[in-house]
């Protein structure tokens, strides 16, 4: 394998992520990118925000890995890197939670861990279709930041915005998957999941509260109010 040209100690994006860890994670946990890539030297690795403006509790990496060798402009591979934006995980230490107390980033850091957990635990039992989660590292140390090292689903996939339509055939999927997945957490063995993984376990009852002065406006919006 022919050396990278990429300087491996380059942060990524003022996170405590290296571009050699990344393509160090790639190339151990990454079967797509070690079936089609594996043997390549790296050129470049440029990483973007695409979460900006959409939330505030992590940014979504999309990096995009190209090779010396690379034939055209297209010739590259992408992969997403989650970062909580706690300030154990920032070179210059700054956080745009720091206005928000203690509280807040440690309610933050436990999200991260409770995500990092079920990709870890509990998406191999569910065996459904899941963005693959090729590396997670739940707590942040001196030199390393804490985040979750993704596929890249921006060319496999589409996120549906409120005003989204769906067809009958894609309902009808998305309860066969739903059902699949029930099916396969009950029928596991319970030391798998019972009486683990509890976190924020009253968040939905403040949500269906929040819900509810919605319920009428949207009846009658679908012009079925009444019944």
């Amino acid at each position: 394998m022919s050396s990278d040209k990429v300087d491996p100690n380059q942060f990524i994006n003022g996170f405590k992520v290296t571009i050699g860890w990344l393509l160090n994670s790639l190339r151990k946990n990454d079967k797509t990118f070690i079936h089609f890539h594996g043997n390549r030297a790296v050129k470049d690795v440029i990483a973007k925000d695409v979460s900006e403006g959409k939330g505030f509790a992590s940014e979504i990496l999309r990096c995009t890995v190209s090779f010396v060798d690379c034939i055209d402009a297209t010739d590259v591979y992408t992969t997403i890197l989650k970062i909580p934006v706690l300030r154990a995980n920032r070179i210059d230490n700054e956080s745009p939670l720091s206005g928000y107390g203690i509280e807040a980033s440690e309610s933050l850091r436990k999200a991260h861990v409770f995500e990092c957990d079920f990709y870890s635990s509990v998406a191999p039992v569910l065996n459904i279709p899941l963005s693959r989660a090729h590396f997670v590292i739940r707590d942040s140390i001196d030199s390393q930041a804490s985040c979750i090292h993704m596929e890249d689903l921006t060319l496999k996939g589409k996120t549906l915005s409120y005003f989204d339509s769906v067809n009958l055939t894609q309902v009808k999927n998305f309860i066969r998957v739903l059902a699949k997945m029930h099916k396969n957490i009950l029928t596991a063995d319970p030391k798998q999941w019972q009486e683990k993984f509890f976190f924020n376990e009253g968040s939905m009852k403040a949500v269906l509260g929040m819900l509810e002065p919605m319920i009428q406006p949207f009846l009658k919006m679908s012009k079925r109010e009444g019944e």
